[in-house]
């Protein structure tokens, strides 16, 4: 073959070596700053999130009508339907915004209340515990007195005329009443009622047994004076009180009896705690 004729061979280019790739890495105050940039939109988010879910709570709280009334304690003279009925325009409020001490208020007012306490009890109920007055002793025709000389006046007094009834001027109701818790003291182990205390204008007390015997006490050394009953009740001389009318006890050793009978014995004591009739 023509050497001639053969193209010359081409000489082979070297390749160049592959250029390193370029580093995107950030400078670090560049890298932070876009991290606190995440982080502070990634918090508002949330809280975003959060306010609205609060937010949402707090309407629905807001609106939260009372479904429930529970009423608690011994109801003897007073009912849950007086009791509802008392705070009707009350309870329509929501919850989180009725008026605790308006209702409470409202029911102290009742005649038969001495005491409500009221709460709120999620998520829909209100929760009402009321003490009832207990009436000791009447007071007058229509009012009642409590162990604490306190004055109430219900609707009706009708089927409480068993409670020894209690007189006495204005504002003297406390006095009486700690009068009439004294003498009964002395008197109710030997059995003996009253029926009737009474407080006259000039400061002088009288009082009816249930066996209708009438004992005058006077104003002076009352606790004295009835020990004196006492010991009279438990002689022989005062066994027999169905024979006796009255009682007076206005003397400063003894006492004076008006018997049935219309004879009047005078008893005084010789010495104390002894007592004879002559």
């Amino acid at each position: 073959m023509d050497r001639a004729m053969t193209p010359p061979a081409r000489p082979l280019r070297r390749q160049a070596p592959p250029r390193a790739i370029e580093r995107l890495d950030m400078p670090d105050a560049q890298r932070m700053t876009v991290g606190r940039v995440l982080v502070i939109v990634f918090s508002v988010a949330v809280l975003v999130t959060v306010g609205y879910g609060v937010n949402l709570a707090v309407r629905k709280v807001n609106s939260q009508k009372i479904e429930k009334v529970h009423i608690e304690g011994t109801l003897n003279f007073v009912s849950e339907a007086e009791i509802k009925q008392a705070i009707g325009a009350e309870v329509r409020a929501n919850l989180i915004s009725v008026d605790l001490d308006r209702i409470k208020q409202k029911l102290e007012d009742l005649p038969w209340i001495r005491a409500a306490e009221i709460r709120r009890q999620w998520p829909d109920a209100l929760s009402i515990t009321v003490e009832e007055e207990i009436a000791i002793a009447r007071w007058g025709n229509k009012q009642l007195l409590n162990q604490q000389g306190q004055v109430f006046e219900p609707d009706t007094i009708e089927e409480l005329q068993h409670l020894p009834l209690l007189t006495g001027p204005l504002h003297s109701e406390a006095k009486v009443m700690r009068q009439y818790q004294e003498f009964n003291q002395l008197l109710y182990p030997l059995g003996v009622r009253i029926r009737d205390l009474t407080l006259n204008g000039s400061g002088s007390y009288e009082l009816t047994l249930t066996n209708s015997v009438w004992v005058k006490l006077g104003r002076q050394d009352l606790v004295d004076r009835l020990r004196r009953l006492v010991v009279f009740l438990e002689s022989e001389y005062g066994k027999d009180l169905q024979q006796i009318v009255a009682i007076d006890l206005r003397y400063r050793n003894g006492l004076a009896v008006a018997r049935r009978s219309g004879v009047s014995g005078k008893t005084e004591a010789k010495k104390a705690g002894a007592l004879v009739v002559r």
